[in-house]
């Protein structure tokens, strides 16, 4: 099934897993309860595809991807500012950028609940083909692979926002509801667990036929699990697992830089894993209408055309080597001018104008994920353009990172992002800060800064930051429904 179209039927597939039944409110006390399980509902190999969508879903939910991990990743790190419309504009983005956020920010609250409904689908979609006789043993395979990917997709996720978390990888029973949050290393080690099992049992990218790109692939689990021994600082494992990802060559970089974010390069060359989007001509908004609001959302509030968040800094700005076209590519300076000589070119301008403009911060707005006006949808808050989760370039990154841990050739995979835009090597000579600075160059503006600088102890750099401050609080709706759950100190 097309991840384009999969997305369709999500909704509905949805209220299959869950077992939604209509029933009479007048005599249902009487009525002999049904016990439909998973199990019994999966009847041929089309059910459990049908049920697939549900999984993959909440990746896409404004909860996270198109909201949380860009003003996370983005806006509380040094990149970027929160914009907007002034300070009350997005008033919890506001908090979270200065280290204010609270348990009883909604935004945490909805980000733990999108990623376990994502983790409690997966769960019940294994539950309901493994082992099951009426399925095939091919996808039985396939399924839980994709499922195992997801649901490590997901707990990395809550991971990487609030530390410890309480695992769940089956579907609870009443008395394990209460249960407590998980050390580290236990949810470190059930992601692992999980993105080694789904590498076993999903396919190469190269073996997918066109209608099934965007699902988890054998290198989407294996670069996921890369990044987990990097955040946990496993330098040899993550060296080794970049270097089989590179030697795979299932993956190239995208030869023009500026390309790498275009709907024509969705689920592309240098694409590991996409968030799939599609523009459907439809009213709705947000989720329901099955695309994406980052494209509104960041765009210049010049003349009420976008929302203008996520304004990107001066020091970022400034990180740019000179020559270094990466940075045009990511950052849009006040009278550039986008897709010159089309039928949308569009002169775009960014600084503070009392009429126009008068929620300018910086001077800069976003470039990344920009498409011209005739792309946008039938709205303006309808992008179709995929999210790049994770990338290519990030591999040799990874490589790089580790070997400057461990003292191998780092300058090998840097120079192979470098030469991609025509710089030269790194000027510098010191290999964490020349990963650090590669890092920052090459993915300004994906949502990775936060993340990077408090994995590799420089939260200083961000002002108000606390080592205290490195996971966010546990929302207090989760605390009163289990009280079990230890709060973060922030």
């Amino acid at each position: 099934m097309s991840m384009k179209k999969i997305f369709i039927y999500s909704a509905i597939g949805v209220l299959a897993m869950f077992g939604l039944q209509a029933c009479n409110p007048d005599d249902f006390l009487d009525t002999t309860s049904h016990n439909i399980t998973d199990a019994s509902f999966i009847s041929n190999d089309s059910t459990a595809m049908y049920l697939l969508p549900g999984v993959y879903s909440p990746i896409g939910w404004m909860g996270y991807s198109q909201y949380l991990e860009w003003a996370i990743g983005d806006v509380v790190s040094d990149d970027a500012v929160k914009g907007g419309g002034g300070d009350n504009d997005q008033p919890e983005m506001y908090d979270l950028e200065h280290f204010q956020a609270t348990d009883a920010t909604t935004s945490l609250n909805t980000v733990w609940d999108n990623m376990y409904v994502g983790i409690n689908r997966a769960n019940r979609l294994i539950e309901g083909v493994d082992g099951n006789s009426k399925v095939s043993s091919a996808l039985q395979k396939r399924l839980i692979a994709e499922c195992k990917f997801l649901r490590a997709y997901y707990n990395f996720n809550l991971v990487k926002v609030f530390g410890r978390i309480p695992l769940v990888d089956h579907i609870l029973k009443p008395s394990e509801y209460f249960n407590p949050r998980n050390t580290m290393d236990e949810c470190w080690a059930a992601i692992e667990s999980d993105l080694k099992a789904a590498m076993e049992g999903l396919p190469l990218k190269s073996e997918m036929p066109s209608s099934d790109l965007g699902r988890a692939t054998w290198g989407s689990a294996a670069a996921l699990l890369t990044k987990a021994y990097i955040f946990e600082e496993k330098w040899a494992e993550a060296n080794d697992l970049a270097t089989e990802i590179i030697a795979s060559k299932e993956y190239r970089l995208q030869p023009n830089y500026g390309d790498l974010f275009l709907i024509s390069t969705d689920n592309g060359m240098e694409s590991i894993f996409d968030i799939q989007k599609k523009a459907f001509v439809t009213t709705l908004w947000g989720d329901d209408a099955q695309a994406s609001t980052l494209e509104v959302y960041q765009r210049t509030r010049w003349d009420n055309l976008g929302w203008g968040f996520d304004q990107p800094t001066q020091d970022l700005y400034d990180e740019f080597e000179e020559g270094d076209i990466r940075r045009k590519w990511t950052i849009i300076s006040d009278g550039d001018t986008l897709w010159k000589g089309t039928a949308d070119e569009e002169i775009v301008y960014t600084r503070w104008d009392a009429v126009h403009n008068p929620d300018a911060v910086t001077g800069y707005n976003k470039r990344k994920g920009t498409i011209p006006a005739s792309q946008r949808g039938t709205r303006d808050d309808q992008s179709p353009l995929n999210i790049r989760e994770i990338r290519y370039a990030e591999v040799f990154l990874w490589q790089a990172e580790a070997r400057a841990h461990t003292g191998g050739d780092w300058q090998s995979p840097i120079d192979s992002v470098r030469y991609r835009v025509g710089m030269g090597h790194s000027p510098y000579v010191n290999g964490l800060t020349a990963v650090y600075h590669e890092r920052r160059v090459e993915l300004g503006m994906e949502s990775q800064r936060y993340w990077d600088l408090v994995r590799t102890g420089r939260g200083n750099l961000m002002t108000g930051y606390t080592d205290d401050k490195r996971y966010l609080p546990i929302p207090l709706a989760q605390i009163q429904l289990n009280p079990n759950l230890e709060k973060n100190p922030y």
